[in-house]
């Protein structure tokens, strides 16, 4: 999904790598970071996988590091606007120019090397190339997909954190929690291991942990204030704090950056009845239910749009606690779920595929003490983020 302004034909080209057929393995980019000297060996890496929470948890991480004084790089995915969010140091993303001078020499040295790199391996690659050359202290990377074959996987971490672990990617991870919780263990190397999983995933990261004689620290639920909002980001806040002690980052600087981190997309509101959150699976759905639990609403009006390979069936049924009023919506990606694919799990709903309509019907039938609330990908509350596309 190409949520950005640039035009330029090299940053296109990755795009185009998007759409095409996904590459698994760690072969094509071993490779090709050799011929660029290997500048992934030369970061201070803290790896962070997990099913959900990993980019808040990086967010959490990158500004609390800040706070400490520390140049921070961060490398997350995917993208709400613009595909620059996804390099960021010190909060700040990557400039076009920068981005599109690496980019270019990217695309030059495989045709070069005749290595072909896949989207996610070549966007992982101008992570590298940036933060090595501007020197940052700390690069937190937040894997793709899985872990043992991520492209972020070819770094020597200083920590590795796994958030948690659930049923989300099956066709491609596996289709047991112990199955994906093998491919998200495939991070962990010989240096402390920070996670907030439970079993039966836990059984499995303590094991690996064993194997490879890493320290594993499980992250203990504090109550810690932070600028997310959402019950949920309690849990990642924790796992945060644990990650950051173990670096030794004063607990001044910990609690005044997790006040000050921002991470958009999550549990935020537009406006006062207006909520939007990139809960994708039905975990993240659950966490998203429990929040919504403690607000004061008459009704809820559920904007909902899911990818083709979310358990659709599984994430109404996460959602019919709240009792809300659906409309069907589709985000504008090719692998978004077509409406009626989703609405057949349902009783009563309204298909409006135009997620622009869909928003302004919401506010039409909504009353004073009702709540909106869209979700489903982070595709869709990309586009809605994006205020001139979209106006809420």
């Amino acid at each position: 999904m190409q949520l950005t302004k640039l035009s330029n034909k090299s940053i296109n080209e990755i795009f185009e790598l998007e759409r095409s057929k996904k590459k698994f393995g760690l072969t094509n980019i071993k490779k090709f970071l050799k011929h660029l000297s290997n500048p992934e060996q030369s970061l201070k890496v803290i790896h962070v996988a997990g099913t959900n929470g990993k980019g808040s948890v990086s967010a959490m991480l990158s500004s609390c590091l800040i706070e400490a004084g520390y140049k921070v790089g961060m490398f997350t995915s995917p993208h709400l606007k613009k595909l620059n969010e996804r390099f960021r140091i010190n909060n700040k993303p990557i400039s076009d120019k920068e981005l599109d001078r690496l980019t270019k020499k990217i695309n030059q040295l495989q045709k070069k090397y005749k290595i072909d790199l896949s989207f996610f391996e070549t966007i992982t690659t101008i992570a590298f190339l940036y933060f090595n050359e501007k020197k940052v202290d700390y690069a937190v990377l937040e894997t793709g997909m899985g872990g043992r074959l991520d492209a972020t996987n070819t770094t020597s971490p200083v920590l590795s954190v796994i958030t948690n672990v659930s049923l989300d990617h099956k066709e491609i991870l596996g289709n047991t929690v112990r199955k994906i919780a093998k491919e998200k263990a495939g991070i962990i190397k010989t240096v402390p291991v920070i996670t907030s999983a439970a079993n039966p995933a836990l059984d499995v990261i303590r094991q690996t942990c064993k194997k490879n004689h890493a320290k594993l620290i499980i992250a203990k639920k504090r109550t810690l204030k932070t600028n997310l909002k959402g019950a949920y980001q309690q849990i990642n806040a924790s796992t945060a704090y644990a990650a950051l002690k173990q670096l030794k980052i004063p607990e001044s600087k910990i609690r005044s950056g997790l006040k000050k981190v921002q991470w958009h997309g999550r549990f935020e509101f537009l406006k006062n009845n207006i909520l939007i959150d990139a809960a994708h699976n039905q975990d993240g759905i659950a966490a998203l239910v429990k929040s919504i639990k403690q607000l004061k609403y008459k009704n809820l009006i559920l904007i909902l749009g899911l990818m083709q390979d979310k358990d659709a069936k599984a994430i109404i049924k996460t959602l019919k606690p709240l009792k809300p009023i659906p409309i069907i919506t589709k985000a504008n990606v090719s692998k978004a779920a077509a409406p009626d694919d989703i609405a057949k799990h349902l009783k009563e709903y309204i298909i409006i595929p135009n997620l622009k309509q869909a928003i302004s019907y919401a506010k039409s039938i909504a009353a004073k003490k009702d709540l909106i609330l869209i979700t489903g990908s982070i595709y869709l509350i990309g586009e809605v983020k994006i205020k001139k596309s979209i106006s809420v």
